[in-house]
C-alpha cells in the first residue's frame, strides 16, 4: 500500500512539474508576444510632442460650456443657461431616440439568427461536422468585419441614413452571439437530452424540451448586454453616416462646437444608463432574482 502511495505521488508531483513548466513557458511566450507589441506600436517611443497632458487637459476645458449661475435657468436666448447649451435638444433627443430604435432592431434580428447559428455549430446538438465547420468559420469571418468599414460600405450602397448603421450591428451582433449562444449551448446538462433521446425524440424536442429552458436566460442577458453596446455602436456609426444621433455628433466634430460635443455624449451616457438598468431588472427577473429583493 504505501509503495502505491509513493508511486501515486511521484507520478502527481511530476504532472505537476510539467503542468508548471508548460504554464512558465505559455507566460514567458505571452510576455515576449506583449513586448514585441509594445515595440513594434511604439507605444512608449512614439514622438506625441511637448506636454500631452497639457493639450489634453486644454481639450476638456474646451468642452466645457460657459454657464452662468445667474442665467442657468433662462430661456435659450440667455448666453449661460442650460437651454442655450442645450440649443438643439428636441433634434438631439430625436436622433438619439433613432439611435435606439437601431440598436434594438439590430440585436433583435441578430440574436435571433444567432440562435440558429448556435444550434448549427454546438457539438452535442449538430451531429454533421461539416454544418459545424461552415457555420463556425462564418460567424469568425463576420467577427473580423471592422464595424466602422462595414457601415462606410452599406452607406455607399444604400445611402446616408440609419440602414446602414442597423445592417452592420445586425452583422457584429450576429457574430458574436453566435459563438456565445453555441457555447452556452454545449455546457448544458446532457441528462435530459439523453432522456428526450431515449423516449425517441427528434432534434427539435430536444432543442426545445431539453436545451432552451436551460440557456434561454443566458441566451437573454447577453442579448441584453448587446443591447447596451450597439447603443454606443451605433451612436459611433453615425459619425460615417450610418443615421442616428451620431450624425448631430460629427457635425459638432466638424464645426469644433466642443461644448455640443459634450452635451451630445452626455445624452449618449444617459442613454445608456437608462438602458443598463432596464436590462438589469429584465436580467434579474429571468434569473430569479427580481423576486428576492
Amino acid at each position: 500500500m504505501t509503495a502505491a502511495v509513493e508511486v501515486f505521488e511521484q507520478e502527481r508531483r511530476r504532472v505537476l512539474r510539467r503542468r508548471r513548466a508548460e504554464a512558465l513557458i505559455g507566460l514567458l511566450a505571452f510576455s515576449a508576444l506583449l513586448a514585441l507589441a509594445f515595440q513594434r506600436s511604439e507605444f512608449f517611443s512614439a514622438d506625441i510632442g511637448g506636454d500631452p497632458l497639457g493639450r489634453i487637459g486644454e481639450f476638456l476645458a474646451r468642452m466645457v460650456p460657459d454657464l452662468k449661475a445667474e442665467a442657468l435657468l433662462e430661456d435659450r436666448q440667455a448666453r449661460g443657461s442650460l437651454a442655450w447649451w442645450y440649443y438643439d435638444l428636441p433634434l438631439w433627443l430625436r436622433t438619439g431616440w433613432q439611435t435606439v430604435e437601431m440598436a434594438l432592431i439590430a440585436t433583435t434580428a441578430g440574436a435571433a439568427a444567432a440562435c440558429f447559428a448556435g444550434f448549427a455549430c454546438a457539438r452535442n446538438l449538430m451531429p454533421l461536422a461539416p454544418v459545424r465547420f461552415v457555420v463556425r468559420r462564418t460567424l469568425e469571418l463576420i467577427r473580423t468585419l471592422p464595424d466602422l468599414i462595414v457601415a462606410l460600405i452599406l452607406v455607399a450602397a444604400f445611402g446616408v441614413g440609419p440602414l446602414a448603421g442597423v445592417i452592420t450591428l445586425a452583422l457584429s451582433t450576429f457574430g458574436s452571439l453566435g459563438k456565445l449562444f453555441a457555447e452556452v449551448n454545449e455546457e448544458v446538462d446532457p441528462r435530459p437530452l439523453e432522456a428526450l433521446e431515449a423516449s425517441g425524440a427528434g432534434l427539435a424536442r430536444k432543442i426545445r424540451y431539453g436545451v432552451l429552458p436551460q440557456v434561454l436566460p443566458n441566451y437573454a442577458s447577453y442579448a441584453l448586454l448587446r443591447l447596451e453596446g450597439n447603443v454606443a455602436a451605433a451612436a459611433a456609426l453615425g459619425i460615417v453616416g450610418a443615421g442616428g444621433i451620431g450624425v448631430e455628433l460629427q457635425r459638432a466634430i466638424t464645426y469644433t462646437e466642443f461644448d455640443t460635443y459634450l452635451a451630445i455624449l452626455l445624452l449618449i451616457v444617459a442613454m445608456i444608463f437608462l438602458i443598463d438598468i432596464g436590462s438589469e431588472q429584465i436580467r434579474h427577473r429571468l434569473i430569479g432574482l427580481g423576486a428576492k429583493r
